[in-house]
């Protein structure tokens, strides 16, 4: 078992530049990704964000990934799992100088480019489109969709992380959130905050809906850029933006229940 230190995390670089491991991971989603659930692309995209201080080399521990990819423990280590079955990495277990177990060192592996994909694509292609389940047979449909040629357009077959902007958001994300969000933010991360607000306001339970304190929401928001800003965040942005956003929206609910027992007192009976 290999010692957990730079030296040996180094020594794993699997690529020499970030674009060469942008290309291979993206032509591994251009082959696999009808094949992945939303949990285990929300963990694919956190390894892939973690994976350049050394390039290909991710050592964050699964708590963390989970965290970050808004999944729970046991589905980011089934997701790691998965992505290495398909041979997206190659994991490394690790030992403290204790002799513990340390973490994991996940390796990024080289695969081949969409563009070389594309080009050797054929009605016999490695990844088969007929499957045995209904599942799969899902999976199977998308697969088609996503190779045919009459579906590709100005040779792009899907758009990349950094090709989506505010428009791919939903609906249900206002405006005013993604306008304050998105100069910091790519539109993933701005979804995942989003989330973590709907879950203040859920937990809040309050009268008034989401819609009416959406000022409260962005003021929240700012005010964890500023504290990132200022160096004053010692979590993670989403926890701290949590906090901040939990204490903002309690005020609004105190000032519900103070009205409440303000009308009792007025009139008990």
């Amino acid at each position: 078992m290999e010692k957990f230190n730079y030296e040996t995390i180094k020594k794993y670089q699997s690529f020499a530049t970030v674009e060469e491991m942008d290309n291979a991971v993206r032509g591994f989603l251009y082959k696999h990704k009808a094949e992945l659930s939303e949990g285990t692309m929300a963990v694919l995209m956190q390894i892939w964000r973690h994976s350049v201080k050394v390039i290909g080399v991710s050592f964050a521990k699964y708590d963390y990934i989970a965290e970050q990819a808004n999944v729970s423990r046991r589905t980011a280590i089934r997701a790691v799992k998965a992505l290495e079955e398909l041979g997206l990495f190659k994991k490394i277990p690790t030992a403290r100088m204790n002799g513990k177990r340390g973490v994991n060192i996940l390796i990024l592996q080289d695969f081949p480019s969409i563009e070389s994909l594309k080009h050797n694509l054929s009605p016999h292609a490695d990844t088969p489109c007929v499957t045995a389940n209904k599942t799969e047979n899902k999976q199977s449909s998308l697969c088609e969709k996503e190779i045919k040629p009459n579906n590709v357009k100005e040779g792009n077959v899907e758009p990349s992380m950094e090709q989506l902007d505010e428009s791919f958001l939903p609906d249900s994300v206002p405006e005013q959130f993604v306008a304050a969000a998105k100069p910091f933010f790519h539109v993933v991360d701005i979804y995942r905050l989003w989330k973590r607000v709907l879950i203040v306001y859920s937990k809040m339970k309050l009268k008034k809906e989401l819609t009416d304190v959406i000022d409260q929401v962005v003021y929240a928001f700012k005010q964890t850029v500023f504290a990132k800003k200022l160096g004053k965040i010692q979590s993670t942005f989403e926890g701290y933006f949590y906090s901040v956003l939990y204490n903002t929206l309690i005020i609004e609910k105190r000032r519900e229940m103070k009205h409440k027992f303000y009308d009792f007192l007025k009139d008990p009976y």
